[in-house]
């Protein structure tokens, strides 16, 4: 089984830029809890995992921390798509996400809930990792001698950061957003004053937003206890200098970011961690996934419709490779999985099912090994097209064409229970497609139909199916992909599906030549 690179690469350089005889790594992942978590917040925690089972492999001895961070003093710039109780949040729009209300009505804050929400899904798999709230962090005086070597070097500071915005803007431009005492805003304040020696600054809160307005309001504040944060960049730097931290992965549209941090971090007298910039995630459509949408998958999503392992299996993959995902993708993924278990040849330390059982503590013999072809894409659209409600009748149908199903049977009956989920939730939601159906194929589905009546019920062998399909596609000199195309446009009503062969062959006899009869009427006839 071929190994995974990256993260021994990643390994490899963090053991190279570490300080020698340094025995101790902090890792660290951030998020912003600005909507409901994503996929993307969680495959950044995970592919830091990784690289972590990479490093402990090479240095059994080290002490390894991982800090999931969330800037929950950020203030809320928009309403999420995703989240309810608009009106609840609207008058808070500008004010640290701490602060404000949480619209599920179950948490003591808008961050409080989004925060759990996190914190949930990584305890249930026994995650290790310590969360870090910003607020907390700002309020405790965890970042106070931070807070205080950026004043000390405010002019260094600035002259970094104010090279990378417009002239306009440069004369306001202050590393610390104080939060107003008035209104509770941050992002409606202005500094009008340091005193560099007391480590205090005076504020105008006369800074209007969008969606939101100033209240007028003049005071001078402490740096310290929680009354300031540092904008963005310097914040990632004052993290990375208080906690020292060793390596932070972050997205592509972050590399900029991370350029001025490192440079703002090494002003404060640390050292920036080793780096990775990794591709975004996009939805099925090629649009970047977001919080504020909601678009994508979300990690409830893959939890109801897929194994974890694939989800796993999907984030182990190349990072430096943007990934599509989405329920339409859905199948596909699984299926990768499926065949991973299938092709298990190797116990080896840094192949892909030696990662995916070291991060949920298992042993490589207790990774499932299936021997059966049948995979998630050909059980959705026998469920699909029979509406299969019932996850035990999937099972069955799995089982009669294809015995050794049996010999996997807690995995597949749990994988037909994945399948009837997305098939239920999925039902009135996908709109037709204007599929292009090529007339020049209509005669050869008459040809389907006379095939499938010779075939005996009993021995219907969807393999030599399967082989009739590819011969009359090769007979006819037709483009074998858009022969298939075109088979599962007017069998299925999709743009791609299982193999024809097989689909036929679990569905049964008679309930092939329906499918078949009917796509007959609906296209030949007509034509």
């Amino acid at each position: 089984m071929a190994k995974v690179a990256w993260p021994v690469q990643e390994a490899k350089r963090i053991l190279k830029a570490a300080k020698s005889g340094s025995n101790s790594f902090v890792f660290e992942t951030g998020y912003g809890p600005s909507g409901l978590p994503h996929i993307g917040t969680f495959a950044e925690v995970v592919r830091t995992l990784f690289v972590i089972q990479a490093l402990r492999a090479l240095k059994p001895d080290a002490e390894i921390k991982l800090v999931v961070f969330s800037d929950d003093m950020d203030g809320l710039r928009n309403l999420p798509e995703n989240v309810p109780n608009h009106d609840l949040l609207r008058p808070h729009l500008g004010a640290p996400l701490s602060t404000i209300p949480d619209p599920f009505g179950e948490k003591e804050s808008f961050a409080g809930y989004m925060n759990g929400q996190l914190c949930l899904f990584l305890d249930s798999f026994g995650f290790e990792y310590e969360f870090h709230s910003s607020t907390e962090c700002y309020k405790a005086g965890v970042f106070d001698d931070g807070l205080k070597k950026i004043m000390e070097n405010y002019d260094k500071i600035r002259n970094i950061f104010t090279q990378t915005i417009s002239e306009e803007k440069r004369a306001a431009w202050s590393p610390f957003f104080p939060i107003c005492e008035s209104c509770g805003k941050i992002y409606s304040t202005r500094v009008t004053d340091v005193d560099l020696e007391n480590y205090r600054l005076s504020y105008h809160c006369d800074q209007d937003g969008k969606l939101f307005k100033s209240c007028g309001h003049q005071s001078t504040v402490d740096i310290t206890g929680g009354h300031v944060k540092v904008g963005w960049k310097v914040d990632w730097a004052l993290r990375w200098y208080v906690l020292g931290v060793n390596y932070e992965m972050y997205g592509k549209d972050l590399m900029e970011s991370a350029t001025v941090s490192s440079k703002i971090c090494r002003i404060l007298g640390g050292s920036a961690p080793v780096p990775y910039k990794y591709e975004l995630f996009l939805d099925e459509n090629g649009a970047k996934i977001s919080k504020k949408i909601g678009n994508g998958l979300s990690m409830a999503q893959w939890m109801r419709y897929a194994p974890f392992e694939a989800l796993l299996n999907f984030l182990l993959g190349n990072p430096n490779k943007a990934k599509k995902m989405g329920l339409p993708l859905l199948p596909r993924l699984i299926d990768e999985y499926l065949q991973l278990l299938r092709t298990q040849t190797s116990s080896e330390e840094d192949s892909p099912l030696w990662f995916l059982a070291q991060i949920q503590h298992q042993e490589l013999k207790d990774v499932p090994a299936i021997s059966s072809e049948i995979g998630f894409s050909l059980l959705y659209n026998v469920a699909d097209s029979l509406s299969i409600s019932d996850a035990n009748l999937l099972y069955d149908y799995a089982v009669r064409y294809d015995s050794s199903v049996e010999q996997s049977e807690d995995f597949f009956r749990k994988l037909c229970g994945n399948v009837v989920s997305l098939v239920e939730d999925l039902q009135g939601e996908q709109s037709p497609k204007n599929l292009k159906i090529n007339e020049e194929f209509l005669p050869y589905l008459v040809l389907i139909h006379e095939k499938l009546e010779t075939v005996e019920e009993d021995s219907f062998d969807g393999n030599e199916m399967q082989k009739f399909l590819f011969a009359l596609a090769k007979e006819n000199e037709m483009n074998q992909r858009e022969w298939f195309g075109f088979l599962y446009a007017v069998l299925l009503g999709k743009e791609q599906g299982p193999k024809i062969g097989p689909f036929f062959a679990i569905l049964g006899k008679q309930k092939a030549l329906t499918l078949v009869q009917g796509a007959i009427k609906e296209y030949v006839a007509k034509a």
